[in-house]
């Protein structure tokens, strides 16, 4: 397999949660059997949720990094639309937001939705389903619960 720079994810928090879990338990899994550099940006700073394996940094780091970068959420993946330096943007989308929010929400949520230049990724044939009905856009890839060696396949294309 195609070696990496580098591959990056952005997320609010490396806290207790579900998303944080998965995501760092599946490339400490993945780095047992491989050479890829990880990097997580997070926008708030706070324990991890498991011990890391690779780098942690504040999103603010995020300038130089010229890999691979995955947004997580909606806010990470506004931010990233402003990103210059990653060869390849994409936004992995975990959670449907868009379901909790209401009034002007709207006009900020769909911008992560609708920009050409980030590849979208569901994590499930439903989600997919309800992204194509919420901003009339097909996702690129179903990708269950960060499959690492999916993602990595994906930025490897």
């Amino acid at each position: 397999m195609q070696k990496n720079k580098q591959i990056g994810f952005m997320v609010e928090e490396p806290s207790s949660s579900q998303l944080s879990f998965n995501l760092i338990k599946n490339i400490n899994n993945y780095l047992t059997d491989s050479q890829d550099d990880f990097v997580v940006f997070f926008e708030n700073s706070t324990a991890s949720v498991l011990n890391p394996e690779f780098s942690l940094m504040s999103l603010s780091e995020i300038w130089n990094f010229e890999g691979s970068l995955f947004a997580t959420n909606v806010s990470t993946a506004i931010s990233l639309r402003k990103c210059f330096a990653p060869k390849k943007k994409y936004f992995y989308v975990w959670d449907l937001e868009w379901t909790r929010k209401q009034g002007r929400e709207f006009e900020f949520t769909i911008q992560a939705f609708t920009d050409p230049a980030l590849k979208l990724i569901a994590r499930s044939e439903e989600h997919a389903i309800a992204i194509k009905n919420y901003c009339n856009r097909d996702v690129s890839e179903i990708v269950s619960d960060f499959n690492i060696e999916q993602l990595v396949r994906i930025t490897n294309e």
